[in-house]
């Protein structure tokens, strides 16, 4: 099981695994990170951060007895944004993240076209 099956389980309320704290693959920064994205649910998952040591079967009781049954949206995490060209850039001009971003604002299709012809190394496309 992974730790978001255990995220959806406390948040639906479907059950309580008394072996869940047991096993290994129970992570409380997941689960912690999973739940925060819900509005009711925020207050508890602060209060459980202020507890970084807390072993995973009082974290785990913790939220199951807190958590009142709901029926709350499925919610996904945020991802970072992708950027097409960004691998291009860093490498050709050895930047950063943030500099190749702000490089990517500043420079033309022909620009990058240009730079991908530099850095082409040969081979089959």
């Amino acid at each position: 099981m992974n730790p978001f099956e255990y995220a959806n389980e406390l948040i639906t309320k479907d059950k309580y695994d008394e072996e869940v704290p047991d096993r290994k693959d129970y992570k409380p920064f997941l689960i912690n990170r999973t739940l925060s994205y819900h509005n009711d649910l925020i207050h508890y998952v602060n209060y459980l951060n202020q507890y970084p040591d807390v072993n995973d079967k009082l974290h785990y009781d913790f939220l199951n007895l807190s958590i009142a049954k709901k029926k709350r949206p499925k919610k996904w995490w945020v991802k970072g944004k992708k950027y097409e060209n960004m691998e291009v850039i860093k490498e050709y001009y050895k930047y950063s993240t943030d500099k190749a971003i702000t490089a990517l604002s500043l420079l033309s299709d022909k620009d990058i076209k240009n730079i991908k012809n530099k850095l082409f190394k040969g081979g089959g496309k």
